[in-house]
């Protein structure tokens, strides 16, 4: 385990909200250092065992802001209420400061805090030609490598279909149970290690081609 926070609630907004499910930022003190962008989990006082996900929207000096979903019947920390955080390892992949990260506006809020980080976020939108866009950034100069997909797995397939060739790497949208592994709920199915890789562990970010990407589009999580 990387860290494990105990912090504290300062602050509640809501962010978005879709019938009974809510996107919030949480303010919290007493967190250890981490990096915008990164996905951490957390439990809180009054929950289940059940872990959840946050992405960390900003840090600063111990204070930080967390961006997470909440379903119609999950509880919402309380401000004021103390809130477990951890980060189990540090990811096998980083997002570097010269990346370029593709994804909907719907999941836009897991990975903007990237571009805090020197990243460029690009937004699809409907109707436009998202492959001739790549095509182009490829041929101004930008590899594959560099690439990082936050696309929902029936759009990654389209992508492998349209670059057989290519292996940038794609963001494994995964529930999340224990949150150190053990539980293989959020396992990915990758060539190289036939137990599979936890999400929770090294991801969220996989080498394209290391996926089974049929297997992802049945296990992973919408992209919301």
């Amino acid at each position: 385990m990387r860290f494990l926070s105990e912090t504290k609630v300062l602050s509640r907004h809501e962010l978005r909200r879709e019938g009974a499910r809510r996107w919030l930022r949480l303010e919290i003190s007493g967190l250890a250092p981490v990096n915008p962008g990164e996905t951490v989990l957390f439990s809180e006082e009054r929950h289940s065992p059940r872990c959840r996900i946050a992405t960390v929207e900003t840090f600063s000096d111990g204070h930080a802001a967390l961006v997470a979903k909440f379903e119609a019947d999950d509880l919402v920390p309380a401000v004021g209420g103390g809130l477990t955080v951890w980060s189990n390892e540090t990811p096998a992949v980083s997002v570097g400061a010269d990346s370029l990260i593709v994804t909907t506006p719907a999941f836009l809020y897991r990975v903007a805090p990237f571009e805090r980080r020197g990243a460029t976020v690009l937004v699809e939108d409907e109707g436009a030609d998202l492959w001739e866009d790549l095509r182009q950034r490829l041929e101004d100069g930008l590899a594959w490598t560099s690439i990082f997909l936050a696309l929902e797995p029936a759009r990654l397939q389209a992508f492998a279909a349209e670059f057989p060739d290519a292996n940038p790497y794609l963001f494994a949208n995964m529930d999340m149970s224990c949150g150190i592994g053990a539980c293989r709920s959020c396992h990915v199915t990758v060539s190289d290690n036939k137990d599979g890789e936890a999400s929770c562990r090294v991801g969220p970010w996989f080498a394209l081609k290391r996926v089974n990407l049929v297997r992802l589009q049945f296990a992973s999580a919408p992209f919301i």
